[in-house]
């Protein structure tokens, strides 16, 4: 009996044990509870009243020292609204102006007796370039001589038959025969002229043809147009064919650029749109505008042509150059603009390098409109009128945040 009296005891007392410590573990968990649901109610409200994308971490800036910004060469200037152009830069070469440029070829066979121009002479309209002993040339002369000089004798017997019918002592028929005859004659000779004339030879040189005592045989090749001799294909003593190009002669006075237009952007170039033409080092040689622009794009290099025709007096155009030409597409006024140079990509969008306060530089994110061909861009928004933006080297500033952005990372 007094052994089940003392288990009894420890029982009770292991219990009280029990559901003291049990108070104890709800109290602790109860208060730790009440501590985490205030420390996150806590966090809820700073983040409500923190705007993370206004904390300085989170914003694109990076301050320079004055000596990197020397170094860097970095330059800016006050946007502010001004006319602006929307111009795309092409790739273009001078070519001859192809309507002043002819290629001379001999008009009959015959072997070179004196060639009178060298190449890169210059050349005026009429000048005698070479002269050929030519047997068919002094056929179709002799002819010409011989169809004159019968012309000149029934002239003669026209007008004494003619005179004779008048006076009725001459029979009619006989007249009318005698005019039949005549009047071939003049065909005859208006044949041998226009032979003599397709041969090149001018009204002038065919009307002193019967009384010049030079050779029949000489054939005289003369400069079409006035020009300079960039070709010459002949030797003395070479006997060459009736076809053979001889010369080519080209008037420098104007020229042409070729400009090669890729296929996407062809629409946009339109005939009489201004151009400004640059060397290939950058100088400004001249403005001039597009008179051609081919509906025909090139299967190999996807690219469509315009021509601008330039006056080239002095011969400082020289065919075959490269230059760089702008395109001026649309023009517009009190515009907000930049040099292309001034923006650059980051996280996929276009942003303009501000300096907001000294040697602090801040990278925004703006809207623009423009080629990627194009000298300027137009600002559509995220810049205002009194900004001073970075133009020169903001790729270096990129190139820099980069930079400071991959330590924070760390």
């Amino acid at each position: 009996m007094d052994r089940w009296v003392k288990n009894k005891k420890i029982l009770l007392i292991l219990l009280a044990l029990t559901i003291g410590l049990s108070v104890l573990i709800s109290s602790i968990f109860f208060k730790k509870s009440t501590n985490t649901d205030e420390l996150t109610s806590l966090k809820s409200q700073n983040e409500k009243n923190h705007n993370p994308e206004e904390t300085h971490e989170d914003k694109k800036e990076i301050q320079l020292t004055d000596e990197q910004i020397k170094r860097f060469d970095i330059q800016t200037i006050l946007l502010t609204k001004s006319h602006f152009q929307h111009r795309m830069t092409f790739p273009g070469q001078i070519s001859l102006n192809e309507n002043k440029i002819t290629h001379v070829a001999a008009s009959v066979p015959g072997m070179v007796k004196e060639i009178f121009k060298s190449l890169g002479e210059t050349a005026k309209a009429g000048d005698a370039l070479a002269t050929l002993q030519s047997r068919e040339m002094a056929d179709v002369k002799s002819s010409y001589i011989s169809a004159y000089k019968n012309l000149g004798l029934h002239k003669d017997l026209f007008e004494r038959d003619e005179k004779l019918w008048k006076k009725q002592v001459k029979a009619e028929v006989q007249f009318i025969q005698t005019r039949n005859i005549y009047e071939n004659a003049k065909i005859t000779l208006e044949q041998s002229k226009q032979k003599l004339l397709a041969l090149s030879m001018t009204e002038e040189q065919i009307h002193k043809l019967p009384t010049q005592e030079s050779p029949l045989n000489i054939y005289t090749i003369d400069s079409p147009i006035d020009g300079k001799i960039i070709e010459r294909h002949i030797t003395l003593g070479e006997v060459i064919t009736s076809d053979k190009q001889v010369f080519v002669i080209a008037n420098l006075d104007t020229v042409w650029i070729n400009l090669a237009i890729p296929a996407e952007e062809l629409p946009k170039i339109k005939k009489d749109q201004k151009v400004d033409i640059f060397a290939h080092q950058g100088e400004l040689l001249c403005t001039g505008f597009i008179m051609y622009v081919s509906p025909v794009i090139n299967e190999e290099s996807r690219t469509g042509r315009a021509v601008i025709q330039l006056e080239n007096p002095r011969h400082e155009l020289h065919p075959g150059d490269f230059i760089k030409a702008q395109v001026v597409v649309s023009e517009k006024s009190d515009l907000l603009s930049l040099p292309h140079s001034a923006a650059q990509r980051i996280d996929g969008k276009t942003f303009i390098f501000i300096k907001s306060k000294s040697n602090v530089f801040e990278a925004k994110s703006i809207n623009i409109k423009g080629s990627d061909k194009g000298e300027f861009i137009e600002v559509m928004d995220g810049l205002k009128e009194g900004d001073e933006v970075v133009i020169k080297n903001s790729f270096l500033l990129k190139a820099e945040l980069g930079k400071s952005e991959a330590e924070h990372a760390h």
